[in-house]
C-alpha cells in the first residue's frame, strides 16, 4: 500500500493512469472566440486613467493650498479659505465620480473562466489545510472555459465541498489531481449521459486525489463508496443533490489496487453571453 503512495506522488502526472481516456494536455476552448465581440474604445480606459490621474492631482492641490494658507493670515481667513478649497475640490471630485459611474455603467464587461477562477480562490482558501497534510496539488485547466448554467455560489459550494472530502480522504503527502475541461456538442453527437434537457454540452471537472480508506462497496442509491465513515459519505450526498438539480451529473469511481478516487462532475453549458458591469461608487 505505501509503495502505491509512493507511486502516485512521484508520478509526474498522476491523471495519466487513473485517468487514461482523458487527454493529457486539455484542448482549447470550443466556444466563440470573444475576439469577434466589439472592443471597448480606446477612449473609455484612456478617460478612466485619466480621472484617477486627477482625482490624485486634486488631492495634492488641497494639501499644498492649506499649507500656504496656514502660514498668513487671521483665524477667520484661514477657516474661510479651508472651507472654500475643499467645496470646490468636492465638487470636482463629485463630478469625476459622477464621471467614472457613467463610464462603468456603459461598459458591460463579459463574463469568463469563472469556474477556474472559483478554483483558484477555493484552494487558497484551504491553503492551510493542503500544506499542514502536505498534499501535492495538480491543477489542469482548459483555457477560456465557458459559462455554466450553475449559480457562482453553487459551483463554490460544490467545489470547496469535494476538496474539503478530497483533503480529508486523502493521507499526509498525497496527491489531489483537477482536470477541468469543456465538451461542445452542438455541432456534434449528443452524449446520453447528460441530461435531455442540457444536451448541447457541458463542462467537465475530474477530481482525482489517493485515498487511505478505498471500499468498493455500494450505498444504497448504487453509488459506489470509498469511506466508510458515514459522516463524509454525506458531503458527497449533498453535492450530488445540487448538480442533479441544476441538470448535471456527479459521478464516484474508486480504483482499489492503487488506492485512488476520482470524482466527475459535469455542469451544463451557458450559451448565452454571461456579462457584468464594475461597481459604481456612491
Amino acid at each position: 500500500m505505501e509503495n502505491d503512495f509512493v507511486e502516485m506522488k512521484n508520478e509526474s502526472n498522476p491523471f495519466g493512469s487513473f485517468l487514461p481516456e482523458v487527454d493529457q494536455k486539455p484542448p482549447e476552448s470550443k466556444e466563440k472566440n470573444l475576439s469577434d465581440e466589439p472592443k471597448s474604445p480606446f477612449l473609455l480606459p484612456f478617460m478612466t486613467e485619466l480621472v484617477h490621474g486627477i482625482k490624485n492631482s486634486l488631492v495634492s492641490i488641497k494639501n499644498i493650498s492649506f499649507l500656504t494658507i496656514d502660514k498668513g493670515g487671521d483665524v477667520e481667513f484661514r477657516t474661510y479659505s479651508h472651507r472654500s478649497v475643499s467645496d470646490e475640490i468636492k465638487k470636482i471630485d463629485s463630478v469625476l465620480n459622477n464621471f467614472l459611474n457613467y463610464i462603468n455603467i456603459n461598459t458591460p464587461i463579459i463574463k469568463s473562466n469563472t469556474i477556474h477562477r472559483t478554483l483558484e480562490d477555493i484552494l487558497e482558501a484551504n491553503e492551510k489545510q493542503i500544506q499542514e497534510k502536505k498534499i501535492r496539488i495538480i491543477n489542469k485547466c482548459e483555457k477560456d472555459l465557458p459559462e455554466t448554467l450553475i449559480h457562482d455560489e453553487q459551483v463554490r459550494y460544490i467545489l470547496n465541498s469535494v476538496l474539503q472530502y478530497a483533503i480529508v480522504s486523502t493521507p499526509i503527502n498525497g496527491t489531489i489531481g483537477f482536470l477541468i475541461k469543456s465538451f461542445d456538442f452542438q455541432n456534434g453527437s449528443p452524449d446520453k449521459k447528460v441530461s435531455p434537457e442540457r444536451n448541447g454540452g457541458y463542462i467537465e471537472a475530474a477530481i482525482a486525489f489517493t485515498s487511505h480508506n478505498v471500499e468498493q462497496s455500494k450505498d444504497i442509491s448504487g453509488t459506489p463508496a470509498i469511506e466508510k465513515d458515514e459522516t463524509l459519505k454525506l458531503i458527497l450526498q449533498l453535492v450530488k443533490e445540487i448538480v442533479q438539480k441544476n441538470h448535471g451529473t456527479m459521478t464516484f469511481e474508486a480504483d482499489k489496487k492503487k488506492p485512488r478516487v476520482l470524482i466527475t462532475l459535469r455542469f451544463p453549458i451557458e450559451r448565452r453571453k454571461a456579462i457584468y458591469y464594475e461597481h459604481i461608487t456612491i
